[in-house]
């Protein structure tokens, strides 16, 4: 795999599109609950797979259980609320522009919470333009 930060990110966003796609036709015959079980149950033996294949040991320190806990549940309800949200939306890609709209959350809590964090002009401005556009989803008529 490659170093450049931005090809990783293509890629990731690709394979999210392709999962968010499968999930969107897996919620007309299974339970939001059922997939994303299995979701998580299957990506787990993937990574324990990756884990052991790069002979990355299995356990984590003590100190950084309870953030895994956090970012567990996190990662509990979200997939759950992001797979409803496919099932529901009448478009399965506005159900997707909203779940990117994470970017503006994450674009300013890490500003603050993390001391090696830069915001630019360029990117205040292309993150406002996403707020522009979640509010237009926001007001559209079903």
């Amino acid at each position: 795999m490659t170093n450049n930060w931005f090809v990783i990110a293509l890629i990731g966003m690709l394979s999210f599109a392709g999962m968010a796609l499968t999930l969107k036709k897996l919620t007309y015959t299974l339970d939001t609950s059922i997939i994303v079980l299995y979701l998580f149950v299957i990506t787990s033996i993937l990574y324990a797979a990756l884990n052991v294949k790069r002979g990355i040991p299995l356990s984590v320190p003590l100190t950084s259980l309870s953030l895994l806990i956090l970012a567990s549940f996190f990662a509990f309800l979200g997939n759950l609320c992001d797979v409803e949200a496919l099932k529901l939306a009448p478009n399965a890609g506005y159900a997707g522009a909203v779940k990117g709209g994470q970017i503006m959350v994450i674009t300013f809590a890490a500003y603050f919470l993390f001391k090696d964090q830069q915001l630019s002009w360029t990117g205040v401005m292309g993150v406002f333009l996403i707020f522009g556009g979640l509010v237009l989803l926001a007001f559209q008529k079903n």
